[in-house]
């Protein structure tokens, strides 16, 4: 994994992918995989730094059962409009393809009207607690606790 004065850096490394089939974005972007406890299958997640908190797909969301539950009612100005939702703490892990997955509780955005197949990690609530660095030459994603 990286060092940082010969100090551990991260723990975790795992090849991203810059575009997702079946979505419709032109230009390229940062997917991970992630995993929710309860799910079998990893989902790619678009990492965003600029995103104001991280904001998970409704039917991810609907399958958790965190679409109704209780949580800070906010509003958040996306490029689908305003949306209106909560913030609930959600356990994840972000899958590494060498060294060690990542488990960390971030902070998500939940609305129901929000887009089906799209979620980000945003920087406030989950991003900002890890570490986290790219390599793009190699499709890197490094990642390790604060």
């Amino acid at each position: 994994m990286l060092k940082l004065d010969g100090r551990s850096f991260t723990s975790g490394r795992a090849k991203y992918v810059d575009h997702v089939p079946g979505r419709r974005e032109p230009t390229a972007k940062v997917y991970v995989r992630i995993l929710f406890g309860g799910m079998d299958r990893a989902l790619a997640a678009q990492v965003d730094t600029g995103a104001a908190w991280t904001v998970l797909g409704s039917e991810v969301a609907e399958r958790l059962g965190l679409v109704d539950q209780p949580g800070e009612v906010t509003r958040m100005l996306t490029s689908f409009g305003v949306q209106d939702g909560v913030l609930i703490r959600v356990p994840l892990k972000i899958v590494a393809d060498e060294g060690t997955s990542l488990d960390v509780t971030g902070t998500f955005f939940i609305s129901p009207d929000w887009p089906e197949g799209l979620t980000f990690l945003g920087y406030s609530g989950l991003l900002d607690s890890i570490r986290f660095a790219l390599d793009p030459q190699v499709y890197d994603f490094y990642f390790g606790p604060c």
